[in-house]
């Protein structure tokens, strides 16, 4: 069953990271990623009651929870810094490489064991995967496009650990979501007011937060439900479905260093997964 989640993730995602580029045209970015964060949680509300009760205190639950809401704030305004100089096909490649992350740190935190062959493979895809896209930004040199890339792969990273440690814990995938996007979206908020925003931008921010909820939702039940690696793999498919997406809507064929990235992306995380 969590493959059938990991897979409506991906689609998710894949309109969601798209739909990214009209809020970041027609909206301040930073003002945006407040408003988002709570916007997603909006559409939560019909799930708060199922699942496991509230654990916000327990233990080590709150500690989670708040690096989880720190890794995802990290990762939206790097994607949006990213995605308002570029194309959304490139700003979802950083994502799609957090089965990277998931690897290196499942051994730390969720008792597996890694091979250095594992090791080698990984250090491989990240340089066939990031090579190409390194001058893919505007405004931003080789360095600092490839540093963008790999933090948000790394904030991906944790969040998806994470979600599998709350899961441990007996976390439902309402407060794991809820709770993450809240704490987000307040920072931002205070951080970045959303002074100036007219009605009519809410309709873009209600159709991206539409997608990238129901990803966010359908992801962490995969996880919980499964594999945080294999369902991650499953979600590097998202570059090329948001390329298709792009080339359906702007009649504009990609670029070729985006399409390389995304095909060697896939490709070198289904190796990887094949050495579980």
């Amino acid at each position: 069953m969590f493959y059938l989640f990991a897979i409506a993730g991906t689609l998710a995602f894949a309109f969601g990271t798209f739909f990214t580029k009209g809020v970041t045209l027609r909206i301040s970015i930073f003002k945006a990623i407040g408003p988002l964060f709570l916007l997603n949680a909006v559409f939560a509300i019909p799930f708060i009651s199922t699942g496991p009760s509230w654990k916000l205190v327990t233990g080590s639950v709150p500690y989670l929870h708040l690096i989880s809401a720190i890794s995802s704030g990290a990762v939206a305004y790097i994607i949006f810094s990213m995605i308002s100089k570029s194309t959304a096909s490139v700003s979802s490649v950083a994502p799609a490489m957090a089965p990277v992350v998931i690897l290196l740190l499942s051994p730390i935190f969720l008792n597996t064991s890694v091979t250095w062959a594992q090791v080698l493979l990984v250090t491989f895809l990240m340089g066939i995967t990031l090579y190409p896209l390194r001058n893919s930004i505007s405004g931003l040199n080789s360095a600092k496009t490839i540093a963008f890339i790999l933090v948000a792969a790394l904030g991906n990273g944790v969040v998806a650990v994470i979600a599998k440690l709350l899961a441990q814990e007996e976390v439902g995938m309402p407060e794991t979501f809820v709770v993450r996007q809240i704490l987000a979206g307040l920072t931002f908020t205070i951080m970045f007011p959303p002074i100036g925003l007219k009605f009519r931008d809410f309709y873009e921010l209600v159709r991206r937060s539409m997608f990238m909820a129901i990803g966010h939702m359908t992801s962490i039940e995969a996880i919980q439900k499964g594999s945080p690696l294999v369902v991650q793999t499953f979600l590097s498919a998202i570059p090329i479905t948001v390329i298709i997406i792009e080339t359906v809507a702007y009649k504009k064929r990609p670029e070729r260093a985006i399409i390389i990235s995304s095909v060697f992306t896939v490709l070198g995380i289904a190796v990887l997964s094949l050495t579980l």
